[in-house]
């Protein structure tokens, strides 16, 4: 293909990864916006995904070869000129996790005796955060766009500079936005966005009167589509047919990184593909089961399309 369908922004990070049970921790690429592609490519041909990324020049491991083999070829790289975000990923038993900065301006962020200062670790993060100006031009007017978890005002930004060059927006806001504000602050920050699919952690100060509440008043504050990720528990969709709550069937638990990313990207295709928003969620539900099965993006972006299918039809 000439020209992607389906536009994804988001970080890609570098993670250094301590297991809960003891052992050695393990370098992984990872980062919202591969974990949203991999969950697209699950019923998206990956030729119609398009990725834009930024990359200090520190950054060890290939992203353009890992994404090739997956079959993602749209890709734009952007070079920093500072060393890229690497963090320490610490898991616990739960399956719960803590991230800890590791480059040098931001170590006293988790140091003993030291309180962390978030807007340091926030301006460092907004270097590598991609912005909808970053695409090449001829990808644009795209069918869709999904826009992963973004710090500051990109997302704003974002929503702005593609009014009229997107046919089907979804926004998967950050804790430090969605905290901020009700649904009607919510629906003013981020207008132009079709879709809106907060977790239960960025939308539980919503949820005072219920999550079934929480996502019909993200509707009737202005997004056509609400969806709310509550973990294992059932998604909350919400739209101008009402409000539904769509099971998650139970799977094996490899790691959680990348649930609600990749059910984003899939939503995000699915809608462009023409589905419904439930038969979207359905199969975002799906991608996200299958992702938490395997540990790092690298191993979500191999995941198989056939077997997606077959989880779809088993859960009919």
């Amino acid at each position: 293909m000439d020209r992607p369908d389906l536009l994804i922004l988001g970080q890609i990070t570098l993670d250094h990864v301590v297991p809960a049970a003891p052992g050695p921790w393990a370098e992984r690429v990872g980062g919202n916006a591969l974990y949203a592609a991999a969950g697209a490519r699950l019923w998206l041909d990956p030729a119609r995904i398009g990725l834009v990324f930024r990359r200090g020049p520190d950054f060890p491991i290939d992203v353009e070869a890992v994404l090739a083999t997956a079959g993602i070829v749209h890709v734009r790289r952007i070079d920093v000129e500072r060393p890229h975000l690497t963090e320490w990923i610490v898991y616990e038993t739960s399956g719960s996790r803590r991230c800890l900065p590791k480059n040098t301006p931001l170590q006293h962020i988790g140091a003993e005796g030291e309180v962390g200062d978030v807007e340091v670790y926030l301006d460092y993060l907004l270097a590598f955060t991609p912005q909808a100006r970053d695409f090449p031009e001829d990808w644009l007017p795209a069918k869709a766009v999904h826009l992963a978890p973004q710090v500051r005002d990109r997302h704003p930004e974002s929503l702005a500079f593609l009014k009229g060059r997107a046919g089907f927006l979804s926004v998967d806001p950050s804790p430090f936005l969605a905290k901020r504000h009700d649904a009607g602050g919510l629906a003013g920050v981020l207008a132009g966005a079709n879709a809106i699919l907060p977790s239960e952690l960025e939308a539980g100060h919503l949820a005072g009167q219920g999550w079934e509440a929480a996502a019909r008043d993200l509707h009737a504050a202005g997004f056509a589509e609400a969806i709310i990720k509550r973990g294992g528990e059932e998604v909350v969709l919400a739209t101008a047919e009402g409000v539904s709550l769509l099971p998650v069937t139970p799977v094996p638990l490899a790691d959680p990184t990348g649930a609600g990313d990749s059910f984003g990207g899939a939503y995000a295709a699915c809608r462009m593909l023409g589905l419904s928003p439930r038969e979207a969620v359905r199969r975002a539900i799906v991608s996200a089961g299958m992702v938490v099965g395997t540990e790092g993006a690298q191993a979500a972006l191999a995941l198989d399309p056939d077997e997606a299918a077959r989880r779809l039809a088993a859960s009919a």
